[in-house]
């Protein structure tokens, strides 16, 4: 184990354990899954590490590599795991066989990043060793979306999968962001857990290249999926959830990387560079999140918009530009105008049009319907979405029924508002935004 930091233990060892987990929890069970191919047995092994560090740390101080000090203390317990289990000679063996096959996030190990072994202690165990050496540690992260996306998984059961054990977000969360019940959301997790056990799927990059460009949509589904949840947080006590949206930009960035002339990945990758600038403005400090037209825009991050703007022009023009290269041009419109009346709604009228090209979906019909509110007039915005009220996916989804809320409060309907701000409040998770909502309910009551 790594020497404890004198200035670690002197309390906090909870607090930093608690980042810890937020921030590194996936990385850890990622770890674990390419050591032993087990997803059961790296939570197991995960959780087991959490709770020696929640006895550890307060009385002896915080390591000075708390991710370290967790992989060789999951390690362990998946080892002691796998002695109980009576299957030790099978499993070491398939860990050797790993660890002599190299651990490169690619068959071709590119993204492989040799290191010099952080402070250069030579009494550290092979696993801290390891853990130090590779640095950001990056690919496993991406090798176990990748994997996630295994043919033999079930279609509706990958993006679950991912955003459950990649994105570290709850199944409450992750049932939230597909819009699906929570006990539906369950069973697909559970469903998809058992069929990577009995298949022995390997949670790992494919080698084949045609392969690996099949399951990238998913990928980059999933990822724009942590960033939303990131930004408009559906638990907790503030609206942005940070460590989320960090996470999602590093994998958007690392994926840009590999394949730099894809128009998707581009597009993904400048859609939350825009959509991240606008953070500093985005919430009270409360946690309240601040409505775009609200928002100071003195605030935005210019450097992120400046490296955004460019990479979706480019995207633009490339013939693979899709579904995320559009919003990312969304995005650009916004993060452009000079204020939230000087938006070039008509535009975004015409890109949300284009998206709906490209298939069905209930909610950008929803944001094509608010923007043509924008762009002529609420009464015609507030008719669109009227005639979505029947979406399955729309019904149970709280900002559907704060846009209904809002375009009937400014057609002078402020009864039916207060019962949309009700309803919303009433399908909200986070802290921030229930104490939005109901400030706006209060005020649409109050006119009425």
């Amino acid at each position: 184990m790594d020497a404890p930091d004198p200035a670690g233990a002197t309390g906090a060892a909870d607090d930093v354990l608690a980042r810890v987990h937020r921030e590194e929890h996936s990385r850890l069970l990622a770890t674990l899954v390419r050591r032993f191919g087990d997803l059961d047995l790296a939570e197991d092994a995960a959780s087991e590490a959490m709770e020696a560090a929640l006895r550890a740390w307060p009385a002896q101080g915080v390591p000075r590599v708390p991710l370290a000090w967790l992989t060789t203390a999951a390690t362990r317990a998946a080892l002691d795991r796998v002695r109980r289990d009576g299957v030790l000679a099978r499993r070491l063996a398939e860990l050797h066989l790993e660890e002599g096959a190299g651990s490169g996030p690619w068959p071709d190990g590119r993204l492989a990043s040799p290191g010099s072994g952080a402070d250069g202690r030579a009494d550290r165990s092979p696993v801290e060793s390891a853990v130090l050496a590779r640095g950001d540690l990056p690919d496993e992260r991406l090798a176990m979306l990748m994997g996630c996306c295994h043919p033999a998984i079930a279609p509706a059961d990958r993006i679950a999968l991912m955003l459950r054990f990649v994105g570290a977000m709850t199944t409450a969360e992750v049932a939230q962001a597909l819009l699906l019940p929570v006990p539906t959301l369950q069973a697909r997790i559970t469903r998809a857990k058992k069929r990577i056990a009995v298949n022995r799927i390997p949670l790992t990059v494919p080698e084949d290249a045609g392969e690996r460009a099949r399951r990238l949509p998913l990928v980059l589904r999933a990822i724009s999926l942590i960033y939303t949840e990131g930004y408009a947080a559906t638990s907790g006590e503030t609206v942005l959830r940070r460590e989320l949206t960090a996470e999602a930009i590093r994998l958007a960035r690392i994926l840009h990387r590999l394949l730099p002339g894809a128009a998707e990945t581009q597009g993904l990758l400048a859609l939350l560079l825009l959509t991240e600038a606008r953070s500093p403005a985005r919430e009270e400090t409360d946690g309240t999140p601040i409505p775009l037209e609200d928002q100071d825009r003195s605030l935005w991050y210019r450097d992120l918009i400046e490296e955004g703007l460019p990479l979706v022009e480019e995207a633009a023009g490339r013939e693979d530009a899709g579904r995320f290269t559009l919003q990312a041009a969304i995005a650009a419109l916004h993060a452009e105008a000079p204020t939230f009346e000087e938006t070039d709604w008509a535009q975004i009228v015409a890109l949300y049009s284009m998206l709906l090209g490209l298939g069905e979906d209930p909610v950008v019909r929803m944001n094509r319907a608010i923007a043509v509110g924008r762009a002529r007039s609420p009464q015609e915005g507030l008719t669109l979405l009227e005639q979505l009220a029947d979406e399955p996916e729309l019904s149970s989804h709280a900002p559907f029924h704060a846009a209904l809320a809002l375009f009937h409060e400014e057609t002078g309907q402020q009864a039916r508002a207060v019962e949309h701000w009700e309803r919303a409040l009433a399908l909200s998770g986070s802290g921030g935004e229930q104490r939005f909502l109901a400030r706006r309910r209060d005020r649409a009551r109050a006119r009425t």
